[in-house]
């Protein structure tokens, strides 16, 4: 049983991971022309998410508080943003990503694999 949760929360993982990559391509294509602050953070956050993701798809316990923190955060600049500016495809992928980060969420937590997490 342990065997398939692994499986289906590392699926999850790539899943983030697809997704993410779209919203930030999303967000850097729509403010390509603005070089400026905003893009450097989103990188830099970008970054750090993806490293996070790395780290949780092995089972780093560190990997996994970062992860919940950078959600966190990341909860916040949402409810800052303006989802209109980005069109329907990003409101999409925001609310598909934040499906999948529940349950990958849940699974590290409340699941037989929260003990593989070292």
């Amino acid at each position: 049983m342990q065997a398939k949760e692994i499986k289906v929360f590392k699926f999850l993982v790539i899943l983030n991971t697809i997704a993410s990559i779209a919203i930030t391509h999303q967000i850097i294509l729509y403010n390509l022309e603005y070089l400026d602050f905003k893009i450097y953070f989103i990188l830099f956050y970008g970054f750090i998410w993806f490293f996070s993701l790395y780290r949780i798809y092995f089972f780093s316990k560190v990997g996994l508080k970062l992860y919940v923190l950078l959600v966190t955060f990341g909860f916040m600049l949402n409810m800052l943003s303006d989802y209109k500016v980005y069109g329907s495809l990003y409101y999409f992928m925001t609310l598909f990503e934040h499906l999948i980060i529940g349950a990958i969420i849940a699974l590290s937590f409340f699941s037989k694999i929260k003990t593989k997490f070292t």
